[in-house]
């Protein structure tokens, strides 16, 4: 689930004069861009857009504001678009990355050591681009656990890399290895510049996860 603060008012620079989180009880940034007016409107109704977003998830009938207990009706959205956006694009870029990783690695270098990694690897990034499929799938059906599903395939990758430079280690350097090594350094950085994109670009909305 996203609660979604999105729509509701920006305050002036004014009303936020000596006020204060109630909730962290540190000041608030009249710059920043991280604070949200509750509809109530009352006179403590500013706090940290993650401040609040703790508070309404910490329990049930949390819909309300901390200072005057005025209750409003959270919009709620389900499931988070810019998630599955990121989600997707994800799974496109990888998909595309063990593919060349597959069509690049090779399976027959010197060192012993090497040759049982790269065997290990090819059958890992086939394995993988199977773990995308599924998660593609299941992301439609489990709309919530879409981050859990991202973080795995984070952690899988990530691992794989490490592999992949333990094995380009222990061998010598070749236009192969450099390929597979620019391969993956590009559609890694790439994955993650869009993600701080969106969520830059959505800095207001408030996710399950904070960047």
């Amino acid at each position: 689930m996203d609660i979604i603060l999105q729509k509701f008012k920006k305050p002036d620079k004014s009303f936020l004069l000596e006020k204060e989180c109630l909730i962290c009880l540190e000041s608030v940034d009249i710059e920043s861009q991280k604070i949200v007016k509750l509809p109530c409107e009352c006179a403590n109704s500013v706090y940290h857009i993650v401040c609040i977003t703790q508070f309404l998830q910490s329990g049930q009938n949390k819909n309300f504001c901390p200072h005057c207990k005025t209750t409003y009706e959270l919009l709620v959205q389900e499931p988070p678009r810019q998630l599955r956006c990121i989600l997707f694009f994800h799974i496109f870029s990888n998909s595309v990355l063990n593919i060349i990783n597959i069509s690049t690695i090779s399976d027959d270098y010197h060192n012993t050591g090497a040759n049982i990694i790269s065997k290990t690897l090819l059958i890992c990034y086939f394995c993988k681009m199977l773990f995308n499929g599924c998660i593609t799938f299941y992301s439609k059906q489990e709309p919530d656990n879409i981050e859990m599903h991202l973080d795995l395939s984070y952690v899988i990758q990530t691992t794989l890399f490490v592999l992949l430079v333990i094995m380009i280690a222990k061998i010598e350097n070749d236009f192969n290895s450099a390929m597979l090594m620019a391969n993956n350094v590009f559609f890694c950085f790439g994955d993650l510049a869009f993600r701080i994109t969106v969520d830059c670009k959505n800095g207001n909305r408030v996710l399950p996860y904070f960047g």
